[in-house]
């Protein structure tokens, strides 16, 4: 899941899904989808909305306001995407599995790692970058779940540097 919020670099791109066969290699080399998906142009667009939907939901985890909108559109897609209780391959461990094979099924496999790691525990360390220009996914290892940036060294010093000019604007004025 973390993988495919980050899709897209927003600062730098590239975006993986602005075709529909640059989406098909990316989900494929990704292990989401075999070679017999087919994305279409709505599939594509749904993907979109799919991974920006998850992109906001991991800024509230971040401490960003509630989305609405963000719900509502994984609300949509979701309704599309059936997902079902199953045995994984080696028939030990039940789990959420998308009942359709097509591109449906690719993003129900999305939408059901977000369950399992809501029922895991792990969702709450997905967090998206408070960085407005980053905003990439990434796992908060922290022991108290405090970071607020995908990397101390590149974002975390933009955002202390901003603060600091900030601060001596202020300063000068005063």
């Amino acid at each position: 899941m973390q993988s495919f919020v980050n899709s897209v670099n927003v600062e730098f791109g590239p975006d993986e899904f602005t075709s529909t066969e640059r989406m098909r290699r990316w989900l494929t080399h990704h292990g989401l989808a075999g070679a017999g998906v087919e994305p279409s142009e709505p599939d594509r667009r749904d993907a979109i909305a799919l991974r920006e939907a998850l992109r906001a939901l991991l800024r509230e985890n971040n401490g960003a306001d509630p989305d609405p909108e963000a719900r509502a559109a994984l609300g949509h897609i979701a309704r599309d995407c059936p997902i079902v209780a199953g045995f994984d391959d080696h028939g030990s461990h039940l789990g959420l599995q998308p009942a359709l094979t097509d591109m449906r099924g690719v993003l129900a496999t999305v939408l059901a790692i977000s369950v399992s790691a809501v029922s895991d525990g792990s969702w709450q360390r997905l967090k998206a970058c408070r960085e407005h220009r980053c905003e990439w996914a990434f796992y908060d290892r922290s022991r108290n779940r405090g970071s607020r940036w995908c990397s101390m060294a590149v974002c975390g010093t933009r955002a202390k540097m901003r603060t600091y000019r900030e601060g001596k604007r202020t300063e000068t004025r005063a």
